[in-house]
């Protein structure tokens, strides 16, 4: 294999792998808006699966990254044609988006927690009124005097 068809080869590689990623950023900016809705909604079940799913979807992206800046590192200028591509500038708008949808669901979620912090608060304190309610018939009566 001569060297431009190498250098052909690695660049539509790198090509593939970027528009791998820009497919999961967009499935990792849908489940950025999903978890905002899930928040809004107090969904915690669909907020853990969510974030179990982000997880897993930033595992693959941080991949992608470091396949992508060995490939631009090999391919030196020759990679710049393909970092040049529309993909690329969609990524770029990807990250910005879910980035901006993190930055509108985190005020959500520390309001959610506070709130939940609170019927917590709220909800020991009445059971330890009810638990000393319910224990208050078992103290023994106090003994009567039997002179009087």
């Amino acid at each position: 294999m001569t060297t431009a068809s190498r250098i052909t080869a690695e660049a539509d590689t790198l090509l593939d792998l970027l528009i791998e990623q820009c497919k999961d950023l967009e499935s990792l900016l849908a489940l950025s808006r999903g978890e905002t809705a899930a928040v809004e909604a107090r969904d915690f079940d669909e907020i853990i699966r969510i974030t179990s799913e982000r997880a897993t979807l930033g595992e693959r992206l941080e991949v992608y990254h470091r396949q992508i800046a060995e490939m631009r590192q090999r391919l030196g200028a020759a990679a710049e044609t393909a970092m040049q591509s529309p993909t690329v500038t969609r990524i770029a708008e990807l990250v910005n988006s879910v980035q901006a949808q993190d930055r509108q669901t985190q005020p959500l979620l520390l309001t959610v927690r506070q709130e939940v912090a609170q019927e917590q608060q709220h909800l020991n304190q009445v059971q330890r009124g009810l638990t000393a309610y319910l224990n208050e018939g078992r103290i023994p009566a106090v003994a009567c005097d039997q002179l009087a």
